[in-house]
């Protein structure tokens, strides 16, 4: 399913480079560059 089998400590998705796929990724908070990025290729980036 995931990359992160394990969802018992926080993950902040940072950026790095740059994003052309579409995806959907949730997690415990992210960088602003990382959500515009992911939201410019058409992604989802959720808080849980």
């Amino acid at each position: 399913n995931g990359l992160v089998r394990s969802a018992l400590k926080p993950i902040k998705i940072l950026a790095d480079g740059e994003l052309k796929l579409k995806v959907t990724v949730t997690a415990s908070a992210f960088s602003e560059s990382a959500k515009e990025q992911i939201e410019q290729a058409g992604g989802t980036a959720t808080v849980q």
